[in-house]
């Protein structure tokens, strides 16, 4: 990449580096007030933010050139290639030089650094024996690789539809990539299986199509083979939506190019186009939306730093028999106040467990009906292998058309799924937290101006704080300033109407559950099991021919009805547990952290002038010069923040 180039990506990184400033900056003014609570949540955000990279994920089936195409972008042979399934395990290539190589075995947080070129045989798949899991489960690649060097992490996955292991690890990182690569062979693009990869779990991206082996096409057929591509993809996706995200590509050109340092050869490649569009894309819609989460924890923690300095000083110029007095009287309500906490605490706790219940109810009914279309699914089933007449080869013919059929089904039936996940299920999960989100609103608004008028009471001055800016928000948007409330891909984003609403918030949905009945829907799981369970019956059959292949399709069918029947009920309570998890749980730890809070630093602030009290006029004094500094600090670090705000609206 050239410099140029770089600019956009070092330009959004400066962008970052000023916002981490500005929150330690006012975790510095939190501290010096003594707000333990926001120097937490400046600490979670700081962590955050500081390891929060771009990641960019490349997915595909196996055998499509993934790794290939990596090590072009590498400039040289460091992850596995073969003609066979290769990476077993997720690569993530980061910036670092010299080059090294890390692997983390599983339950094991301390990695082995292996040499780069060792790594090819340490976390290759084992064509001896592929249902073995690899002993590493995440590989590390430390490499001078410009597009890495400001914050980028490149990721390469494990071929899809290869084993369940593996496409359940690829899934699982999917939730976090800001940017996805979909790798695809240019001379039969659009796989049974990689539209319904795209359909079922690629809905809330937007892909680039990045289409390999284009030089093995001839000059005459490329045009065809290009508008045959867009449109299979568009006629899934939508017309508009990804007009300018397909790149043909020749990645062993690139790479040959990139080791010669031939920069014509590797601009005639394709992989510099993609490059050029991968960075405009992360500098602008990924950079905005990572950003202004954040920005938007630490305006609501800078808000709310802004009433506490106004009210100590308020109470410093109470009477401290006056401040006694009150806060004697304040007692009562007080505790009034943590009891609404516990309940507003409770209270979500039953909302999650209701809408838990309603995604498995819904979840739970849909795979028991879904269930009763398998027999007809599974005799419409498109059989490449024939049994045929041979009778020494009828056994192995048979098993591996019962495995066809239990595949070709199974992926049928995962892709009504999806289609009903995201036409119902999502919908109706929406509405609920739309609703939940109302409910909260009401209950934390009340609790604010009861502390409010709590506060008044203490000081005797009514809106000590600049308190009017805040009623541009909801007060969800100021408690989710946490876990929660940075993760604007979550469901708190579009509780909280955020920008980028509902597609965010649900943009894990699909993924979560998909990861719950991981093993339902793969040839791997139901598929192999009603594979071993009949075809011994199907061998000893004197039937043949279209005859056979029928009672098959019935047998599966049948089979996969019953078997999908029996797993639903378990397979819809753990994706609605996994649901919950991913996503309510944080909301109700972040609310509950807040409201716990707000209470102790009232009593912080009464406890700081009651002891400046006791000290003296003169410690009275050098507290109120500290305060009032600290003051002119916030103002600055709120404007700073205004100003990166208003920055990145107009990316």
């Amino acid at each position: 990449m050239t410099t140029t180039e770089a600019v956009g990506y070092g330009a959004a990184d400066a962008q970052r580096l000023r916002l981490m400033e500005i929150c330690r900056q006012l975790g510095k003014i939190a501290g010096q007030i003594g707000n333990g609570g926001a120097e937490g949540v400046v600490t979670a955000l700081l962590e955050r933010m500081d390891s929060d990279a771009f990641h960019v994920m490349v997915v595909g089936d196996f055998n499509r050139g993934k790794s290939t195409f990596v090590n072009a972008l590498l400039g040289a042979q460091v992850l596995p290639v073969k003609a066979t399934p290769a990476t077993a395990v997720i690569t993530e290539v980061k910036f670092g030089d010299p080059p090294a190589a890390r692997l983390w075995r599983e339950d094991t947080a301390v990695p082995e650094t292996v040499h780069p070129e060792e790594l090819t045989a340490l976390i290759t798949v084992n064509s001896e024996e592929r249902d073995q899991r690899n002993p590493f489960v995440r590989a590390e690649v430390i490499w001078p690789l410009e597009l890495c060097r400001h914050n980028v992490v490149l990721i390469d996955s494990p071929g899809l539809n290869e084993h369940a292991n593996r496409d359940e690890i690829t899934l699982t990182h999917l939730r976090k990539a800001d940017a996805v690569i979909f790798l695809q062979h240019a001379i039969a693009p659009m796989s049974i299986s990689e539209s319904q990869f795209l359909t079922s779990y690629l809905d809330a991206h937007d892909p680039f199509f990045v289409f390999t082996y284009f030089d093995a096409i001839e000059d005459t057929e490329r045009d065809d083979v290009v508008a045959g591509a867009r449109q299979r993809i568009l006629g899934l996706r939508g017309e508009d939506r990804d007009e300018n995200r397909f790149y043909f590509v020749d990645a062993k050109t690139a790479l040959r190019a990139r080791v010669a340092d031939d920069s014509t050869g590797y601009e005639n490649s394709g992989v510099a186009d993609l490059e050029q569009a991968l960075e405009r894309y992360l500098v602008t819609d990924r950079h905005k939306v990572k950003l202004l989460a954040p920005a938007r924890a630490l305006r609501g923690l800078a808000r709310e730093l802004d009433r506490n300095i106004p009210h100590e000083l308020a109470l410093l110029d109470t009477k401290a028999a006056d401040l006694e007095r009150r806060w004697e009287a304040a007692q009562q309500p007080l505790r009034d106040l943590e009891v609404q906490a516990r309940q507003i605490t409770l209270d979500i706790g039953n909302q999650t467990r209701m809408l838990q219940d309603r995604v498995e109810a819904l979840l739970g009914g849909y795979l028991a009906s879904v269930a009763d279309e398998a027999p007809a699914i599974a005799a419409e089933v498109p059989l490449t292998t024939k049994i045929g007449i041979n009778p020494l080869k009828v056994p192995e013919r048979a098993e591996q058309v019962t495995q066809e059929i239990a595949a070709g089904t199974a992926r049928a039936i995962e892709q009504k799924v999806a289609d009903w996940v995201s036409s119902s299920l999502e919908p109706v999960i929406h509405q609920d937290m739309e609703k939940l989100a109302e409910r909260m609103n009401a209950h934390l608004d009340s609790f604010e101006a009861r502390l409010d008028e709590l506060r008044i009471s203490l000081t005797g001055v009514r809106d000590a704080g600049r308190a009017g800016e805040r009623q541009e928000e909801q007060p969800l948007t100021r408690f989710l300033s946490g876990a929660a409330g940075l993760v604007l891909g979550g469901v708190a984003g579009g509780m909280v109407g955020a920008r980028f609403g509902a597609k965010e918030a649900l943009r894990t949905l699909p993924i979560t559950l998909a990861i719950a009945m991981a093993w339902m829907f793969t040839p791997f799981g139901i598929p192999t099991l009603i594979g071993s369970m009949l075809v011994h019956g199907f061998i000893k059959s004197r039937e043949a021919g279209s005859r056979l292949e029928n009672k098959m399709r019935e047998a599966v069918g049948r089979e996969m009805a019953t078997q999908i029947r029996l797993a639903a009920p378990k397979q819809a309570r753990e994706a609605a547990q996994a649901f919950a998890t991913t996503t309510m749980e944080p909301i109700a730890r972040d609310v509950t952290g807040g409201l716990s809070s707000r209470t102790r630093e009232l009593t912080r602030s009464v406890e700081s002038a009651q002891e400046s009290r006791r000290q003296g006029e003169t410690a009275v004094e050098e507290r109120r010069a500290e305060l009032e500094q600290l003051d002119a600090l916030l103002r600055r670090a709120g404007d700073d923040l205004g100003d990166l705000v208003d920055e990145l609206a107009l990316l």
